[in-house]
């Protein structure tokens, strides 16, 4: 059996007004954003909406895997560590990262009791 591999990623904050959002992308599309924006001339007035870059924040349907996708980045865990702890199999873990299965209520009430993030932003 092949172990989980960790992903690499970039943090990518992104500020309107008083809000800040935060992103954890993989490193390869952090390039790419870099890129991007190394290609913009500093005089010009503007930026870049985030939903350009990554058109997955403009479907409603993706926030839950995006949102279960950033707990695993900021928990440092691996895609086995988080199954462990939720108890489920690893290919769900994938599976609901890669949005090709749905959280359930039950399975979000448990991420709520064990990540403490309200489990309705998951349904």
């Amino acid at each position: 059996m092949s172990e989980a591999v960790k992903m690499p990623l970039i943090k990518i904050e992104i500020s309107e007004g008083k809000k800040t959002k935060l992103y954890l992308v993989p490193k390869s599309a952090a390039n790419a954003v870099a890129t991007l924006l190394d290609g913009l001339d500093e005089s010009e007035e503007g930026s870049i909406p985030a939903e350009d870059i990554f058109p997955d924040l403009k479907d409603p349907s993706k926030h839950p895997m995006i949102t279960f996708r950033g707990i695993r980045a900021k928990t440092g865990l691996t895609q086995k560590e988080i199954a462990e702890r939720l108890e489920i199999a690893q290919a769900d873990v994938s599976n609901i990262e890669r949005g090709k299965r749905a959280i359930g209520k039950a399975l979000a009430k448990r991420i709520e009791k064990e990540f403490k993030i309200d489990y309705r932003r998951f349904l």
